[in-house]
């Protein structure tokens, strides 16, 4: 009796522990990530909200159409209009904030679902994986998905695909196939998950030979064949709906110079830099420091140095087990696949140049995770820890120094500033059209990317017929000039 009262005040014990954690992971994120909770529509966001209006059930369901997607060149139903539909049942000043919570909400699921899914390969360290998992919750990869909703199909994407592994963990492998459809139809970059869970079930097995290889896929050759034929039909269906071409922003260069500098950048980014690091690099390995450092001042010095201190502990750890373990031969097989998997995953955006953001990151975080644990679990010096403590610290930063120089939460802060703009002067009702006007260099232009041109100012009055003008981008006639609201553009 005695030792089954002591197993139960331990169980009670864990569970306290893993609680608590929890709560500290979560009041983490919340320190980390404030700057996004009150982030109003802004670009994107408006396009959505336009193409996810119905006026019958059979509007609704022309968003799984692929015929049927108003001009917008991707196939995207579950991850743009079904998600935006659900700002279209509340008031535009409370919409932000429903969509909002319901991104966040997915975003701590796929915490979780991290978690599960280590939980379940190494089954004897929870607390140690419940702060891994936590790295992946407030890692600054997510600062463009967690700050711009339009950007919530990464997220529901991500989802499908850790929910796709978590079920293939639990040998329910048939399911893996509708998380994969739905991934698909939250995002196309998920092409490449069939690649990556092949390459998840050779890590189960810990066993990355290439007889290994051969053998698992021989084995399970129709189960694999099944998402082959998916990728046909899907690739099908979108090359006989393709209308119109994606854009400047996606001119593909299939060289291996764009590739190389894309891994770079995206390697930069897993390792926990801001974004818009980016922005001070030059050409090849070059990189404006003095101006990265004048624009973010403290915060960028404070990065600078957690994030060296990173990159030098991880080398030292890499070091440490690949000359010194005995069984170093198959570390280099786990980075091998590792490098494997970083690769796949980031195979459908490699190619652009213009094209660059670290939230395609998030299932080569997994990996990463897998390898970390892997690591610690079978060495269990103190080195693997300081490092999650590090990267926790310089997500602080990172994210701290993207509120401020990234555009998405100045081009929100835009968008709010007009909607209450057009609320207090009650525009609506009194105009018939409006037409921004600058009041300086091209302040028009960048009011017209931050209110996605006339669906913005559409959206406020909820009148997708109002003429909406602005200087420098699509002007009026004169005559019409006299009978439109005109509203100066003011960027502070």
């Amino acid at each position: 009796m005695m030792e089954s009262l002591k197993n139960m005040l331990h169980s009670m014990l864990v569970v306290r522990r893993k609680n608590i954690l929890i709560v500290v992971a979560l009041a983490a994120f919340f320190f980390i990530y404030r700057g996004a909770i009150g982030n109003y529509f802004f670009q994107d966001d408006f396009y959505f909200l336009r193409l996810s209006r119905i006026e019958n059930p059979v509007d609704f369901l022309k968003f799984f159409s692929p015929w049927h997607q108003q001009g917008f060149p991707a196939y995207r139903p579950l991850g743009t209009q079904i998600y935006f539909f659900l700002g279209q049942l509340f008031l535009p000043q409370f919409s932000p904030y429903i969509l909002r919570l319901v991104l966040f909400l997915f975003h701590f699921t796929n915490f979780g679902l991290i978690f599960k899914i280590l939980k379940k390969l190494f089954p004897d360290r929870g607390w140690l994986l419940l702060v891994l998992a936590t790295t992946y919750l407030i890692a600054p990869l997510h600062f463009l998905s967690l700050y711009y909703l339009a950007a919530f199909q990464q997220v529901l994407a991500a989802f499908f695909q850790l929910l796709g592994f978590y079920f293939y963990l639990n040998k329910r492998k048939k399911a893996v196939y509708f998380c994969f459809i739905f991934a698909l139809l939250s995002k196309e970059t998920a092409v490449v998950y069939p690649a990556l869970l092949f390459l998840f079930s050779l890590f189960l097995k810990r066993k990355f030979t290439a007889r290994e290889i051969f053998y698992r896929f021989k084995k399970e050759a129709a189960y694999w064949l099944g998402f082959l034929l998916i990728i046909i039909f899907y690739g099908l269906i979108r090359y006989l709906t393709f209308s119109q071409g994606p854009g400047n922003e996606y001119q593909l260069s299939l060289s291996l110079r764009t590739f190389f500098s894309s891994i770079r950048w995206y390697l930069v980014w897993l390792l926990g830099a801001p974004e818009t690091i980016i922005n001070y690099a030059g050409r090849g390995f070059a990189f404006d420091w003095s101006s990265f450092l004048k624009d973010t001042k403290i915060l960028g010095y404070l990065f600078t140095g957690t994030f060296l201190a990173e990159v030098a502990l991880l080398c030292l750890i890499l070091v440490k087990l690949i000359i010194f373990d005995k069984d170093r031969k198959k570390i280099l097989l786990f980075l091998v696949w590792f490098g494997a998997w970083f690769v796949v995953s980031l195979s459908p955006v490699s190619f652009f140049p213009y094209h660059r953001y670290s939230h395609y990151l998030d299932m080569a975080f997994l990996a990463l995770l897998l390898v970390t644990a892997g690591i610690i679990l079978r060495r269990s010096g103190v080195l693997p820890i300081f490092l999650v403590g590090i990267f926790v610290l310089n997500a602080y930063f990172a994210v701290n120094i993207d509120s401020k120089l990234h555009w998405a939460p100045a081009r929100s802060k835009i968008a709010a500033e007009y909607y209450q703009f057009f609320k207090n002067e009650n525009i609506c009702n009194n105009s018939q059209g409006i037409y921004f006007i600058d009041t300086k260099s091209n302040s028009a232009k960048e009011v017209a990317i931050a209110l996605s041109f006339a669906d913005g100012p559409r959206y406020f009055c909820q009148n997708y017929q109002l003429p909406v003008f602005y200087q420098g981008v699509n002007e009026p006639s004169e005559e019409g000039k006299n009978s439109l609201f005109k509203i100066e553009s003011k960027i502070r």
